[in-house]
């Protein structure tokens, strides 16, 4: 796998993982954005695979979300693996 393909298969993996917990929790973009202080738009663009969390956004949202960040981060890694 090449990097670039690495690189969103990444993203596209922990947007996925931030969609379904916040499936799980019954939240909206906009519910979530009130809860962790990141703008619905990133929410967007998290969710649809376009770009990832820095740190600090993926803590937030996890807080929110109550969620671990390494288990958002494992699965994944877990997907990238079986898709690589």
């Amino acid at each position: 796998m090449e990097l670039r393909d690495l690189h969103d298969g990444i993203n596209r993996a922990v947007g996925e993982e931030l969609r379904a917990a916040r499936a799980r929790r019954g939240y909206t973009r906009v519910e979530l954005s009130a809860a962790s202080g990141v703008a619905v738009s990133t929410i967007q663009r998290f969710e649809n695979g376009e770009r990832s969390p820095d740190m600090h956004q993926l803590f937030a949202l996890c807080n929110a979300l109550d969620v671990s960040p390494l288990e958002v981060m494992d699965r994944a890694v877990q997907f990238v693996k079986r898709s690589g």
